[in-house]
């Protein structure tokens, strides 16, 4: 919790030097009068996921409110995301997380920009092994994550950061498994917190 709102933080921070800078002070959360972006095209990555001998990001379209798209990564996962997903696995790794899931967000403002709402969800494949015998095996899992998160654009109109936090439920149960000589289990869900920087461009010209 303390990451994310320290990711938060800095978020507004950089959005309020940058419109600053630009002789704007602060601009409403619901973006009254402001124009309507056209449809456009976002791509994106998570950034920490390629400290942790991984990567991944997601691809969208955007259109009135609404961003739509598809996430991927492939990570092995820190300690805090293996505590959150599992139970029971002091003597028990995940070796890599895996995942392919949708997301939808609905922006407050007509140019898509600050404040959102919105969920992702999908499968997740985890390679489990047991530290006693090293025997693996691979698991799927099915999540949504309703969430909460901030876009701005601090440095250009087609550059922005994105931090978001939410709730993960786990769809797909949690019973114990047997692997080796270890038992485990999948937790039913727990707090977890994104961090993106990408850009956007327009699929058609803007009417302004």
């Amino acid at each position: 919790m303390k990451t994310t709102l320290l990711l938060l933080t800095l978020l507004f921070s950089v959005s309020s030097f940058a419109q600053t800078q630009s002789g704007v002070y602060a601009q409403p959360v619901l973006g009254k009068g402001k124009p309507q972006r056209p449809l456009q095209l976002s791509l994106d990555i998570y950034p920490f996921l390629f400290l942790s001998n991984g990567g991944g990001g997601t691809a969208s379209v955007e259109f009135g409110h609404w961003q739509i798209g598809g996430v991927g990564f492939s990570v092995v996962p820190p300690d805090y995301i293996t505590k959150t997903f599992f139970r029971n696995v002091d003597n028990v790794t995940v070796v890599r997380n895996n995942a392919v899931e949708v997301f939808a967000n609905y922006y407050f403002r007509p140019d898509r920009k600050g404040v959102y709402a919105g969920f992702l969800g999908g499968p997740e494949w985890f390679i489990m092994e047991d530290k006693l015998t090293r025997q693996r095996e691979m698991i799927r899992k099915t999540y949504v994550v309703p969430r909460l998160g901030i876009r701005v654009f601090p440095f250009h109109k087609c550059f922005y950061a994105d931090a978001s936090f939410g709730w993960s439920l786990n769809l797909s149960g949690t019973q114990t498994r047997t692997l080796g000589q270890s038992a485990y289990n999948a937790s039913g869900g727990g707090f977890i917190y994104f961090l993106q920087i990408g850009a956007r461009l327009n699929l058609v010209k803007p009417k302004f």
